[in-house]
């Protein structure tokens, strides 16, 4: 009976820890109203409204389809998955960009007027955004722009000069470390910009003179192309996509440019007339 008790005792804690991780994350927004969407996403930067781009793309995404939505900014927030952006509705919280546009298109049954053909495209594109062209644009914006990137006339963050040196490198550091892991963080820099020529000529040859990638109206990987896009193209300093979207891709440059002066037209930039 005392082998049974000490077992006893030590499985509980795991019981209720397992029940616990069962449960529905705790909401944020407790007084929450019915049909508006609460967006939780970095605060916004002196430059773009968001530097991340899965945060950019899930706003715009609202904007584009008339959906009312608070967004709420914060550094510390997080998701079931520990991660930003992520929104709640209606008592509910959907984390993940992709799963977010997903909830929100059949929640508010959005037709994209896609093939099945189109829709296999749109998710292709969707995954080489995430994953590959991603890889490429944070390498350039981060490992190589790190002092760029984290001038506060960029970034905002509150941080004070004293401990801003020290934040950077580790910042740097993790990123790098992130893309090592993965592969890119190991690749000559020749080849990461290769990488993503290849990845900008697919979106290109797909988009060719059609208004959005897949057509007349924008769809999801519209969406997911602005967001990676728009969030690195419009940084205050030259990278690789700057000069690969005004000098080969142009196509690619007005398709963001159009998205960012009609979803965004309170985004404004010093070359705006």
């Amino acid at each position: 009976m005392l082998k049974f008790a000490k077992f006893q005792q030590t499985i509980t804690p795991i019981r209720c820890a397992s029940s616990n991780l069962l449960k529905p994350p705790d909401l944020h927004k407790t007084n929450w109203k019915k049909d508006v969407v609460y967006l939780y996403q970095f605060k916004r930067s002196p430059i773009l409204p968001n530097l991340s781009p899965y945060c950019l793309k899930v706003e715009t995404f609202l904007r584009a389809n008339n959906i009312k939505y608070e967004p709420l900014m914060s550094y510390t927030v997080r998701s079931k998955y520990g991660k930003l952006p992520f929104i709640e509705l209606n008592g509910q919280q959907i984390a993940d960009s992709d799963f977010i546009l997903h909830y929100l298109m059949k929640y508010y049954k959005i037709d994209d007027g896609l093939t099945n053909e189109q829709r296999g495209i749109a998710r292709s594109l969707d995954r080489m955004l995430d994953q590959s062209t991603e890889r490429t644009l944070r390498y350039f914006r981060i490992v190589e722009n790190i002092d760029n990137f984290m001038n506060p006339n960029v970034s905002g963050l509150p941080i004070p000069n004293f401990l801003m040196f020290l934040f950077k490198g580790r910042f740097q550091r993790t990123v790098l470390n992130q893309l090592k892991v993965e592969g890119t963080g190991k690749m000559k820099r020749d080849d990461i910009i290769t990488i993503l020529r290849k990845d900008l000529q697919a979106l290109n040859d797909i988009l060719g003179d059609k208004k959005f990638l897949l057509g007349i109206r924008p769809t999801t990987c519209d969406f997911t192309t602005f967001g990676h896009l728009a969030a690195t193209y419009y940084l205050p300093f030259r990278q690789p996509v700057t000069d690969l979207l005004d000098d080969e891709f142009p196509n690619l440059k007005q398709l963001i440019e159009r998205m960012r002066l009609h979803y965004w037209s309170d985004w404004k930039r010093p070359d705006d007339k």
